[in-house]
């Protein structure tokens, strides 16, 4: 008799704990960085030193709890910071929109080891958040590479350039050497699915005597996939339409997924110089899908190959490398410089599996009207294939003086000045000719329809349409900046800075921008601070060059095209809008920092960002429409171009944003153990002040009301943390609720798809897809086994905490035949429930 034994994530990452026991070895501390390299140019000055509020969570604080994600790990610290969660939205499988304050992702800077770090390839379409925003990839980022994470909560435009609006977030890499830490962990959701094992290794080695080092770190993790969605009741060959099906044919939840990543980072030490380099490569894949295509939707399906239907599913895979080396040290005892060059490329590829292009058998049908249901099978095209693409990189090269300027006896000026070069590529790749042909003649009309010849089948892959080489474009551009920044103490209460920075964007413009800022000690226990600022973020390459086109049937089978303009071109020229111009910004920052006694510190910010000429993509206006009424030559560019719509990105939108940061952390002893509580909130609004369109262009063209909802209600208003972190002796725990305030969009809702009321059962559809408030529970216990191994086992989302379920009178509960249980947008926290794990530790 033979049988088998499959271990769960959890029992695996228990059992790989039962070995440690025989294990002994040195203990290494862990050293808690304090020093901030953000908001500062004086080497040691602290985050509470500082004139802006920075936030500085180290490694132990990111991987307590369950999450293996960066940006994950980050939400549930820093309320400030979101990572929204979206679902059946093309390319959402991989990336996830990471926001501070509210703001777009492209609003917010990251920096790896304090240098630029560049963003990814692709954005979010209309109809998410953060849609039309090249942000950086969070999650190519692996969290075993990390020291730790600064999050500077202010605009820092006028120091670091181009994109630090909403504030700044600096990476630290891991610099330790002598010693080998690692982890393994599995997890699993309280319905049984989403198991995914996770492994990481960090080791660093020391070169020569002098302090040189290098230090690498590999991170993998497998994830399955979650589905929460329901049976539907859009029938199939064997089961009438309006009854149930006899298997969950949708899906709803996190896609299957694998990560792979190796990162390094390295100092080599020359006399009072250093030569330094840091860097990495990731690769993620995400198994994504679209909507259930039923077996009897004409346009959509061949019977011939899917007789009940399919779901089309989407190959994401995400490649990123990044090189960075640099040369800093003393030019004397008061100056000192720092010279790097900085490469990051992302790379992000669709292709279609289980799906099909119904006018490839409607073709073959049309040119061989007795075709048998076996010929039609085989003369139906590929089941998949290569989709199209997208590739970006930067380079980025600084030079920086750091320096000290005397004022005898008073406290010095420290000083810094640099220069920086900046240049950028973009590119679309096409994809494969049935991703997106009309037949396998590429035919200029579709052909009726295999199921009914009064409709026409659709062109191109199901779910994913691919990309057509009318959209292949390359992009490029430079920029150049200089920038000086002064800080100083006018006494031993009194710290004052100021940065002036000058840069050039050779697609957009150029730009003048500063910063002041302040500290001042009320008394030794009490700080006030505030700062106010201008900035700038440039449009993206992404924004600049982004362009496509998609095809629609019309009721004769004739293609109608639509077509997303790139900036500048004729179409959106012949409007009054000759291309994107740069976005600028007001901030005011207003705080203080109280240590209320020596258990007890309290900081609170009140701030608001005034944003100029937000860029945003607008509504589709069509050929001859009124809206083209007094723009004959912008009609005639649409003509030219062969489609039938166009929409464009523009410097759409004034917008304002309020909001307050409060921070309150205690600690006490507690049954001889150490108990620190934090609570941790952010409450903020964004406003739109004011739409930007060409005279004579309706307001809802250049933003549509769907765009206005993400802007201001797609991300919580209030968000709070609230953690318990106790210790005794080798034991801890950790109990920390998550607040997530209400979401409301009018995505898959009643203002968005308009439906007749007698389909709803109540006669009324709902106007938004709303997402409740909610607060969400994590417990964790850890054990110190020995001095090389500790276990800890814990429950995210404790109380399986989920989004309300959709209602029958919710849109997108009658388009999906019942299938779809929750929202699909402005998720918070998504929709995967309760998810148990275990985690072993091992320092050698």
């Amino acid at each position: 008799m033979t049988g088998s034994l499959k271990l769960s994530p959890i029992a695996l990452a228990l059992l790989a704990s039962t070995a440690s026991f025989a294990q002994q070895a040195e203990s290494t501390d862990t050293k808690i960085e304090t020093i901030s390299v953000l908001g500062s140019k004086v080497s040691n000055r602290t985050a509470t030193e500082s004139t802006s509020p920075i936030d500085i969570l180290d490694t132990e604080q990111l991987n307590k709890g369950g999450y293996t994600e960066l940006g994950q790990s980050l939400q549930s610290i820093a309320p400030s910071f979101n990572f929204s969660r979206t679902q059946v939205s093309d390319g959402s499988d991989l990336f996830r929109p990471a926001t501070l304050r509210g703001l777009q992702p492209d609003q917010t800077l990251v920096l790896i080891n304090g240098k630029r770090r560049h963003t990814q390839a692709i954005f979010g379409l209309t109809g998410t958040v953060g849609a039309g925003a090249a942000g950086t990839d969070m999650n190519s980022i692996p969290m075993m590479a990390l020291k730790n994470v600064e999050i500077l909560r202010d605009g820092a435009a006028a120091r670091y350039g181009s994109d630090a609006i909403a504030g700044v977030i600096n990476l630290s890499l891991n610099d330790t050497t002598g010693v080998t830490t690692g982890f393994f962990q599995g997890s699993a959701t309280g319905e049984g699915d989403g198991d995914t094992y996770a492994f990481g290794l960090n080791r660093g080695f020391d070169i020569g005597t002098e302090g040189g080092f290098i230090n690498l770190s590999l991170e993998y993790r497998d994830a399955e996939g979650t589905n929460r969605a329901e049976r539907d009741t859009g029938g199939s060959s064997t089961i009438a339409a309006g009854e149930l099906s006899d298997t969950v044919r949708w899906r709803q939840g996190n896609s299957d997924s694998e990560f792979t990543s190796l990162f390094f980072n390295a100092a080599l030490p020359f006399g009072d110089k250093e030569l330094y380099s840091f860097g990495g490569y990731s690769n993620r894949t995400a198994f994504g899908n679209g909507f259930y295509r039923d077996f009897n939707r004409a346009e959509r399906n061949v019977p011939q190959v899917y007789p009940d239907g399919f779901l089309p599913r989407i190959d994401n895979e995400a490649d990123d490398i990044s090189f960075a080396v640099g040369f800093k040290g003393d030019i004397n005892p008061d100056w000192s410089f720092d010279f790097s060059s900085v490469y990051g490329q992302n790379k992000y590829d669709y292709s279609s599996s289980n799906t099909i292009n119904a006018s490839y058998a409607a073709e073959f049908l049309a040119n061989n009207p007795n075709a048998s249901d076996e010929q039609i099978r085989e003369n139906a095209g590929p089941h998949g294939g290569y989709s199209g693409g997208f590739r970006f990189d930067q380079w980025t090269t600084n030079f920086d003086l750091n320096g000290v300027i005397e004022r005898g006896d008073a406290e010095p000026i420290y000083v810094s000045v640099g220069a920086e070069y900046r240049k950028e590529n973009y590119e679309i790749v096409p994809g494969e000719v049935a991703s997106y042909a009309c037949g396998a003649s590429n035919a200029a009309s579709s052909f009726p329809s295999v199921i009914d010849s009064s409709v026409f089948a659709d062109c191109g892959f199901q779910a994913y349409q691919g990309l057509r080489p009318d959209a292949a474009n390359k992009a490029d551009r430079a920029s150049h900046a200089v920038y000086i920044e002064a800080e100083t103490l006018l006494n031993e209460y009194w710290l004052v800075s100021g940065a002036l920075r000058y840069e050039d964007v050779s697609d957009s413009g150029d730009e003048t921008i500063w910063k002041l800022a302040t500290r001042y000690e009320v008394t030794e226990d009490l700080a006030v601070r505030a700062a106010a600022s201008t900035g700038f973020r440039a449009p993206s390459l992404q924004q600049a060059g982004y362009s496509a086109f998609t095809t629609s049937l019309g009721g004769d089978g004739s293609l109608a095209t639509s077509f997303t303009a790139t900036a500048g071109s004729p179409f959106p020229s012949a409007l009054g809008i000759d291309g994107l111009q740069l976005e600028s910004s007001d901030n005011l920052n207003l705080g203080f920092a109280w240590d209320a006694s020596n258990d007890l510190s309290i900081t609170l910010d009140f701030y608001q960002i005034k944003i100029y000429d937000r860029i945003n993509l607008g509504s589709f206006i069509g050929i001859d429409s009124a809206a083209l009424e007094n723009f004959p030559e912008a009609n005639a560019a649409l003509k030219a171009s062969g489609a039938v719509q166009a929409n464009f990105f523009s410097n759409s939108l004034d917008s304002t944003t309020k909001g307050i940061d409060l921070i309150a952390s205690y600690t006490t002893e507690v049954a001889a153990g150490e108990l620190e509580v934090t609570f941790a909130a952010n409450k903020n609004e964004t406003t739109i002040d004011k739409i930007n369109t060409p005279t004579g262009i309706s307001e809802d063209i250049a933003l549509d009301e769907q765009t206005q909802s993400f802007l201001t209600h797609g991300q919580p208003k209030e968000r709070a943390t609230l953690t318990f972190d106790y210790k005794k002796d080798k034991w801890s725990s950790l109990l920390r609720l998550n607040y997530f305030g209400k979401t409301e969009v009018s995505y898959f809702a009643g203002k968005h798809i308009v439906l007749p009321d007698f389909l709803s059962p109540t006669n009324h559809w709902q106007e938004n897809s709303v997402v409740e408030s909610a607060v969400l529970v994590d417990v964790n216990f850890a054990y110190q086994i020995n001095d090389n191994f500790d276990l800890s086992v814990g429950i995210d989302n404790i109380f399986d905490k989920t989004p309300n379920e959709l209602g029958e009178d919710e849109v997108l509960n009658f388009i999906t035949n019942g299938a779809m249980r929750y929202p699909l947008r402005a998720l918070p926290y998504g929709f995967d429930g309760m998810t148990y794990y275990a985690k072993v530790n091992f320092s050698f």
